[in-house]
């Protein structure tokens, strides 16, 4: 008789395991961008809810077992034992989720666009565009530990390079898709075999401050001289992307 009543507590544990299963699926449909092609996004959602029960039953049965032969046979206390155990695992389950997705980051509920500015060496002359030497990419990545782990391919926006102060200065713009990670930015050429990197000061969540243009990075080189004008350097901003407004009927 005791077999049965954990075999029951076993099947409402995996009712609610395919429940929170299913919402925590739904969740990794937003965090991880999920395509809802061909029915893709619904069919992980159903494959991950079913995959969810069949846990909550086996917790919820082992769970039963273990209190009936520890402290004693109950449908009660069983049952508690049993949606405890489902429950840290659906909570610790949508942690590790949150915390492995990247998700943008916000400032009043909108996304950003990161803008990064490039000041190239005073090598390059008034006459002597930039984008005139070759082809050039400019990447955002995610950095783990010093691995890009993700990156995106941003714009650059030739059209709006101005030369300042004997040097040029090229904007560039990608989007800011992931909390995770350190900021690292690239321009360089597509054939270069030696390129160089910047490490931004930019924190998960940035707030409304980082809406105005940072100081030129690096400051100083290792020796603690200031950077030089024969070296490229950055700075960098956030921008809120605005949804264009609705068509008029």
């Amino acid at each position: 008789m005791t077999w049965l009543v954990s075999a029951f507590v076993g099947m409402i544990s995996g009712l609610a395991g395919l429940f929170l299963a299913g919402l925590i699926a739904i969740a990794c449909v937003s965090w991880y961008q999920i395509s809802s092609r061909e029915g893709e996004s619904g069919y992980f959602v159903i494959f991950i809810a079913l995959f969810g029960g069949f846990v909550g039953i086996t917790i919820g049965f082992l769970t039963a077992r273990t209190i009936a032969w520890s402290i004693g046979p109950g449908f009660g206390r069983e049952l508690l034992g049993a949606m405890v155990a489902v429950l840290l695992v659906s909570a610790t389950s949508i942690l590790i989720c949150r915390v492995l997705a990247d998700i943008a980051p916000t400032i009043d509920g909108q996304e950003l666009d990161l803008q990064v500015e490039f000041r190239f060496p005073d090598s390059y002359g008034l006459d002597e565009r930039p984008n005139a030497d070759g082809d050039w990419l400019y990447t955002f990545a995610s950095l783990s530990g010093m691995t890009r782990r993700k990156d995106c391919v941003g714009t650059i926006q030739w059209d709006e390079c101005r030369y300042e102060e004997g040097q040029w200065i090229v904007p560039t713009c990608a989007s800011l898709f992931t909390e995770r990670g350190k900021r690292n930015v690239m321009l360089a050429q597509r054939e270069a075999t030696e390129v160089m990197s910047f490490l931004l000061p930019l924190p998960a969540r940035p707030s409304a401050e980082y809406e105005r243009w940072s100081d030129w990075i690096p400051r100083q080189q290792a020796n603690g001289e200031p950077w030089p004008s024969n070296k490229m350097s950055c700075r960098f901003r956030v921008q809120k992307i605005v949804s264009p407004p609705d068509p008029q009927p």
